[in-house]
């Protein structure tokens, strides 16, 4: 059946309920449908007579000037068609969001008149929608975004909301012009492993979570970037997904990290750490042929200075060794208060005699070190230590501590203050 062009042109416009618009540049002469009346609530009768003022006089003030912008980038040729949503009052009295578009009509009937032509949709609903969006964005302690990646490799934030400007100082337009400026400010070390982890997700279509450190003037800080993907029918993956501040949780995190393997009192590691540290390097030796010595420590007649100036001057006595073992120590030894004035050093790629002269040294300087009780006398103290080394016949861990606490005993009975190695 054919159909003219007149009948399938008022076939669309009643499918998409757009009102119609012509405006003379010229003359200034202008023509509504009445479908265009009708999205504000009037009939073209109550509106006559019809002119351009009855445009304006519809529209809202502070939106008059962003059409005639809008017009004037049109036809100075920086737009390919006149487009702009402006408010315009219904005849209720509330404001309605319209969407024009248009595009200049030459007649061809030799009177060189200028018609713009277009249509008007109210997209009222779509703005409060947009609007709600934009709002639930605002109130949400985190980052909103779409975050999408095509087949390529080419990617880019479609939306990202204005909290982008908070946790990372980008603004959110800006974020969305030119992705980079986000993932440049993500902490050097954890970029790979953010990349790897969007690689992955769009590989295997699993949920992204990922937490890194953004840096920027004021510090770093840590975020959590939480996302859907979905495969688009072009093959390419969008995202969906939220990023939210985890700088509190990730300070805890530390706190207990830290608590769970260091000693309270001391602020050195303890006993479980080090166990954890002499798998590693009994791992490494067994892979690279390397050696590892292990001291352990303990402070000579340390219960006479407990009974004789009490616990707290004790505790400062502990205090005092560990800061002197801290300074004293490397910074790739593991130093370890293992019970009451026990301690053990491990020192990794270290010899016997390499680990014996370290430990001399440290007996050596607490030797000279003076310590004051409450009471304000002055005393000092010693340690005693035995030092074994991963060897053929300590090739275990289990079989290396128990020949440190040989040697160990083995000082205190040579009359203490000494630092013995294991002869085996």
């Amino acid at each position: 059946m054919y159909l003219s062009a007149e009948t399938r042109l008022k076939a669309i416009l009643e499918g998409t309920g757009a009102g119609t618009w012509e405006f003379n540049l010229d003359t200034e002469e202008v023509i509504f449908n009445d479908r265009w009346a009708g999205m504000l609530g009037y009939t073209l009768e109550e509106l006559a007579p019809i002119s351009f003022q009855t445009w304006s006089q519809l529209c809202h003030p502070d939106d008059v000037q962003a059409a005639y912008l809008a017009l004037d980038s049109y036809l100075g040729g920086h737009s390919p068609q006149y487009e702009c949503v402006l408010r315009m009052q219904h005849k209720d009295g509330n404001w309605r969001y319209i969407h024009t578009r248009g595009a200049v009509f030459a007649s061809r009937q030799g009177t060189h008149a200028r018609w713009l032509m277009g249509t008007h949709l109210d997209v009222t609903e779509e703005k409060r929608r947009q609007r709600q969006l934009q709002q639930l964005a605002e109130s949400l302690p985190g980052v909103i975004y779409t975050f999408a990646m095509d087949s390529q490799g080419q990617y880019g934030f479609p939306f990202v909301s204005r909290k982008a400007e908070e946790f990372y100082g980008v603004d959110a337009d800006a974020a969305m012009a030119n992705p980079q400026l986000l993932f440049d400010c993500i902490h050097p070390d954890d970029l790979p492993r953010v990349h790897e982890s969007i690689i992955t997700s769009a590989n295997t279509l699993e949920q992204w979570s990922c937490d890194y450190r953004i840096v920027r003037e004021c510090g770093t800080q840590w975020v959590r970037g939480t996302s859907q993907p979905e495969r688009d029918p072009d093959g390419s993956i969008t995202w969906h997904g939220v990023i939210t501040n985890i700088d509190d949780q990730k300070r805890l995190e530390q706190k207990l990290e830290h608590l769970a393997i260091t000693d309270e009192l001391t602020g050195l590691y303890n006993l479980r750490y080090l166990l954890m540290k002499l798998d590693e390097c009994a791992a490494e030796t067994e892979r690279y042929g390397t050696t590892f010595s292990v001291a352990s420590l303990d402070i000579d007649y340390f219960k006479s200075v407990n009974d004789r100036w009490g616990h707290p001057t004790g505790d400062r006595v502990l205090q005092g060794i560990a800061e002197l073992l801290r300074q004293r120590t490397r910074r790739a030894d593991i130093v370890a208060r293992t019970g009451g004035e026990e301690f053990i050093a491990l020192m990794p790629r270290t010899g016997p005699d390499d680990a014996r002269h370290l430990m001399e040294t440290l007996r050596n300087d607490l030797a000279e070190k003076v310590f004051t009780s409450d009471s304000g006398d002055a005393f000092s103290v010693t340690l005693s230590a035995g030092v074994a080394s991963w060897s053929e016949h300590t090739n275990a861990v289990s079989l290396l501590l128990s020949a440190c606490d040989r040697s160990l005993y083995a000082a205190k009975h040579a009359g203490r203050n000494c630092v013995l190695i294991d002869s085996r």
